[in-house]
């Protein structure tokens, strides 16, 4: 037994060095395989994060899809989910103002003072990009890192529609956080969901613009026709009413004088009937973009004087006193006589209609420092608020309704008065104030003004 003990506790020294160095291997081998599982498990996490932020994504994104919210409020909704479940501290939206441009705006951010979010230029901008605490500051690491003023930032950019997405870290306090290039498929897969979004949502605007568009040309057009019968109905009642008198059997007890009264009365009422066909072709002209127009030098003062000697009748008959200021008359302008006659003659009668008896219109040029032809039109009627010049300038919309107002007409004056304007590439622009009158200004660029008209070739001739 005592032998059998001692050769059992009888170890050598290089046996037990053996046995140690065994175990110390497996001890290093079981500390890899340690760090091996901690890291795929830490790898396993953050896919499953990414996937679980891209879910959520989806999700999000299929609710926001059937929700009322615009275009402009659905980046904050995104921006939330991916900064929840990123567990990242910043995160902003930007779009390129124009492609290729490398301009920058933020559109939407979470965790940045608005007095941060300032456009911003690229010297490249990358379609993916990541910072570490490995990476160098260099472009483009500086500027992005600038825009979250963070350190650690994470960024996609589309170049098909110049919208980007970035997230940003304060540290990099645990592996969780460290961004790294698996991460692509998360800020990608963030910025395509919104941008699917964004696309659905500003189509859906788009036809709620066009269905509105839709609905008011359908209201113009019952106003249209509303005005359109009772404008024809009045003088044809009267041109009906006239005719049948003069062609029946009491037309020869008639005196000269009423049959020429009545003759007069049916040719007005026929010239009534022209002038409305002329504004309807002449405003279908505009909308198409055919109108002609054949410009000649025209000496301004006598143009304006003729039209104010033409409507000073309708003014007297109303009570309203209308005058021009004094024209230089070497001035000339190079335009469509006639369209410059019905640009006029629409101006002033529409000022006379609205100005009551006592009122004042008058006419006036001015030549601006740009050497553009200011022709001004002012009253003191009525006036408009803001919202009243655009009625007025609608087609077949006057503030009135078309069947009780007190003013005849379709409601195409001032819409064929611009767009003549607008033929002869200047523009129209009214100033208003309830109880105080109207301005209307006509502005013609300089080139088409000349105090040495009558010195330079007739064009349009």
């Amino acid at each position: 037994m005592n032998g059998g003990s001692r050769r059992l506790s009888v170890t050598s020294p290089g046996q037990l060095e053996r046995e140690l160095a065994y175990y110390q291997r497996e001890c290093n081998d079981l500390g890899a395989r340690l760090l091996r599982l901690q890291e795929e498990q830490s790898q396993a996490f953050r896919e499953a994060r990414r996937s679980r932020t891209l879910a959520k994504l989806i999700r999000e994104a299929h609710r926001l899809a059937d929700t009322l919210i615009g275009p402009e409020d659905l980046g904050d909704r995104i921006l939330e989910v991916v900064v929840d479940n990123a567990m990242c501290d910043r995160a902003a939206l930007l779009v390129e103002e124009t492609l290729g441009t490398r301009n920058f705006r933020v559109t939407h951010a979470i965790g940045l003072r608005e007095a941060a979010v300032s456009p911003i230029t690229l010297p490249s901008v990358p379609d993916f990009f990541f910072t570490t605490a490995q990476s160098r500051i260099e472009p483009p690491a500086y500027e992005l890192t600038g825009i979250l003023q963070l350190p650690y930032v994470l960024w996609a950019y589309d170049r098909a529609t110049g919208h980007a997405l970035m997230i940003g870290n304060r540290s990099e306090a645990n592996v969780n956080r460290a961004f790294e290039p698996g991460d692509q498929e998360l800020i990608e897969g963030g910025l395509s969901v919104y941008i699917d979004v964004l696309a659905r949502k500003q189509a859906e605007q788009e036809l709620r613009r066009a269905m509105h568009a839709a609905e008011q040309a359908d209201e113009a057009k019952a106003a249209f026709l509303a005005t359109l019968s009772h404008e024809l109905r009045t003088p044809l009642n009267a041109i009906i009413g006239l005719a049948d008198i003069l062609s029946s059997k009491r037309s020869s007890t008639m005196t000269a004088e009423r049959f020429h009264a009545y003759g007069a009365e049916i040719a007005g009422s026929g010239r009534h009937l022209l002038r409305l066909i002329n504004d309807i072709l002449d405003y279908s002209a505009i909308g198409r973009g055919h109108l002609a127009v054949q410009p000649e030098w025209v000496r301004l003062e006598h143009a304006v004087g003729v039209a104010v000697r033409a409507a000073q009748g309708m003014a007297e008959e109303r009570g309203v006193t209308l005058s021009a200021s004094p024209i230089d008359p070497a001035f000339g302008l190079l335009v469509d006589s006639i369209r410059l006659r019905q640009i006029l003659d629409n101006l002033i009668s529409n000022a006379i209609k609205f100005t009551p008896r006592e009122g004042r219109v008058t006419i006036h040029v001015e030549i601006a420092a740009d050497t553009s032809i200011h022709i001004v039109v002012s009253d003191t009627g009525i006036g408009m608020r803001p919202e009243d010049v655009a009625i007025a300038m609608a087609p077949f919309r006057q503030l009135e309704n078309p069947l009780t107002r007190t003013s005849a007409g379709t409601g195409l004056g001032l819409p064929i008065t611009r767009g003549l304007v607008e033929a002869h590439g200047g523009s129209l622009t009214i100033t208003s104030e309830p109880g105080r009158g109207t301005v209307v200004r006509i502005i013609f660029p300089g080139d088409r003004g000349s105090s040495g008209w009558m010195d330079t070739p007739k064009a349009g001739r």
